[in-house]
């Protein structure tokens, strides 16, 4: 009868410390140490102006403004100050449009951050 040679048991490689009171505590997301989990700084999410990413995402205010842009329709822009300007859309960009006014002024640039809202006048 052949005889084998057994087999010696791999080595066991160090590890972390085993402490019973880091492995108890479910508190602290596992083995973590719960004073450590407190002191990290927080995710702060920032956005811009909130609604205007994801009408920026959509494409849906460039749709819109394009349309103004062909019709020539005359619109009411109202700002965040509370004046009004009338004419048609000229130009437009992510941040800024450009008015061109009904009575013949010059061009005006307006930043959307200080609009209050348009509307289209009938």
């Amino acid at each position: 009868m052949p005889t084998f040679k057994s087999r010696r048991p791999a080595k066991k490689r160090p590890g972390p410390p085993n402490n019973n009171k880091m492995n108890s505590n479910k508190k602290g997301g596992g083995g973590r140490n719960p004073r450590m989990a407190d002191n990290r700084p927080k995710k702060k999410f920032v956005s811009s102006a909130g609604s205007q990413s994801s009408l920026e995402n959509t494409g849906m205010e460039a749709l819109y403004m394009r349309k103004l842009v062909e019709s020539e329709k005359t619109v009411v822009v109202v700002m965040t100050t509370g004046e009004s300007f009338r004419g048609s859309v000229r130009y437009f960009d992510r941040d800024v449009f450009s008015l061109g006014p009904s009575d013949g002024s010059p061009k005006i640039f307006l930043r959307k951050s200080s609009i209050r809202y348009l509307y289209e006048e009938e």
